[in-house]
């Protein structure tokens, strides 16, 4: 994981002289590099798929793709990939395609990765904004007591994902960041080895389901162990303190308990997918459009026999789970255990 990590420390000690730079280059756009090969998907039978000049489905499509048309995908979005056209690039919804290939794995993470280089801890009310501008739309507000997992800075801005856009923070009012460890293999037991955070509303019996999964997670798993997700946070009763809340079943919402937790497999799952070391036995999306909370394709359904996350560790040495969930923000951290 070297690749993703190799200028953390430096940017971090940058950040707290005050100093803004950006994680890497802007991408040239009139020579895009094809990170990902890819087909139009067939889950919709015969739809075709358009590709849009920009990321807004009410633009004037500018080419329609037949199920199983081979795409070239330049650059990946919360909601959108970036493809290659004839005359330049255009955009596709996410939940349109199928990823087949990475183009450089050594460089590149397996499709959905997210990567994210930083966590902060907030310790001040602090607003998400819908882009880099203190004038646009408050995303949401979090306040003292708030871990967030943070993908980079760009401009004097903290960008992280939020449901299927970016969200950024101002950096001013972030006093305390930290680099996820530079090398997975040499951190200590302090250091985070991957980190994510996904973001929920305010329905007070589905945060309790949240807390209760995120403390039923949080342990050690030992080298060569498995974790099953639904053994670990189950049964999904009032005995084990969970109450009814809205699940997502066939793309139709019940109530269920338990219901929400799905989003703390889905925030694991996103977190251990940052780790080379962690071999996953079992994983299923919410279905076709997948949930809402995150990117297309970023979550794990769990709670039936059918639906359920499990991994291995196939590090040589223990990882520690740390999850918590605080003001709407749900994190999940995994250090070396002891």
């Amino acid at each position: 994981m070297n690749h993703k990590r190799a200028a953390a420390l430096l940017l971090a000690c940058l950040l707290a002289l005050g100093a803004q730079p950006a994680l890497a280059a802007k991408k040239n756009t009139s020579t895009p590099t094809v990170i990902y090969n890819g087909i139009v998907t067939k889950r919709y039978g015969n739809s075709t798929t358009s590709i849009y000049p920009k990321m807004d489905k009410t633009s004037k499509a500018i080419q329609f793709l037949n199920p199983g048309a081979s795409i070239e995908i330049t650059a990946i979005y919360p909601n959108w990939v970036e493809v290659k056209t004839g005359s330049g690039v255009g955009y596709i919804l996410r939940n349109r395609i199928d990823v087949e290939a990475t183009v450089d794995p050594a460089n590149t993470p397996p499709y959905p990765v997210t990567e994210h280089f930083y966590y902060a801890y907030i310790d001040r009310d602090v607003e998400v904004k819908e882009a880099k501008d203190a004038n646009s739309t408050t995303l949401t507000t979090l306040t003292e007591g708030a871990r967030v997992a943070l993908m980079g800075m760009e401009d004097g801005w903290a960008k992280l994902i939020y449901h299927r856009q970016y969200g950024y923070i101002d950096t001013r009012y972030l006093t305390e960041v930290y680099p996820i460890a530079s090398d997975i293999e040499s951190a200590d037991s302090s250091e985070p080895l991957a980190v994510f955070t996904s973001y929920y509303n305010n329905n007070p019996d589905r945060i309790n389901n949240l807390t209760v999964a995120c403390k039923l997670i949080s342990k050690t798993i030992q080298p060569g162990e498995s974790m099953n997700f639904n053994q670990t946070v189950g049964p999904f009763n009032a005995r084990t303190g969970y109450l009814p809340a809205p699940v997502l079943k066939d793309g139709k919402t019940k109530l269920s308990f338990g219901g929400g937790s799905c989003q703390v497999s889905s925030t694991l799952w996103d977190t251990l997918m940052q780790m080379p070391g962690i071999t996953v036995l079992m994983r299923k999306p919410h279905g076709n459009n997948a949930a809402s909370y995150l990117p297309h394709g970023m979550d794990a359904s769990s709670g039936a026999s059918n639906l359920n996350f499990i991994f291995r560790n196939d590090y040589s040495f223990p990882i520690r789970i740390d999850a918590s969930t605080h003001d709407f923000a749900l994190f999940v951290a995994v250090y070396k255990g002891n």
